[in-house]
């Protein structure tokens, strides 16, 4: 009973850090499409905070699975969520199917949401590349970039001493 209990809050826990995470996600998309690098660099800190949260309570769930498994008398790799769920004795497993559901939804959420980071990424650096290349081939005389991205030095127009000193 306190394991199917302990179960329970964990399972809560981990929706509520991947709905956490979902909105961090939709941080980091606003953060990249707006060239906003100071907040992006706030999203990552904290999607990297709540990602280590998640292993926690995913390393708190194995330990679970496994005092189950012990219980039942079978291996850890023999006994997973969908096999708790379906015990009889499970006081919350209709409870837990639907939150097995859900983290299943979010799992999936989250996956498209990072594709979707990725490629918004790479489609606004290979933007920032051609920005640079055209203001290099418009006029190299006066641009002070390379085509590399890289500052050029302007050149003096004169070489004037002042001798006044």
């Amino acid at each position: 009973s306190d394991l199917y209990h302990t179960l329970d809050e964990v399972l809560v826990q981990k929706i509520e850090l991947y709905n956490e995470l979902i909105e961090v996600m939709k941080e980091e998309w606003t953060s990249i499409s707006e060239y906003s690098r100071e907040n992006l660099e706030k999203a990552l800190e904290k999607k990297s905070s709540l990602l280590a949260k998640v292993h926690e309570v995913n390393h708190k769930r194995e330990e679970i699975v496994q005092a189950f498994a012990q219980n039942l008398g079978r291996t850890q790799s023999e006994v997973t969520l969908k096999t708790i769920i379906g015990l009889k004795d499970n006081p919350w497993g209709k409870r837990m199917h639907a939150y097995r559901e859900k983290i299943r939804e979010q799992i999936k959420t989250i996956n498209e949401m990072n594709s979707e980071n990725k490629l918004l990424i790479n489609r606004s650096s290979l933007a920032m590349k051609k920005s640079i290349s055209w203001l290099y081939e418009v006029d190299t005389k006066y641009t002070p970039y390379y085509s590399n991205g890289q500052l050029s030095e302007p050149t003096m127009g004169s070489r004037v001493v002042n001798t006044d000193v």
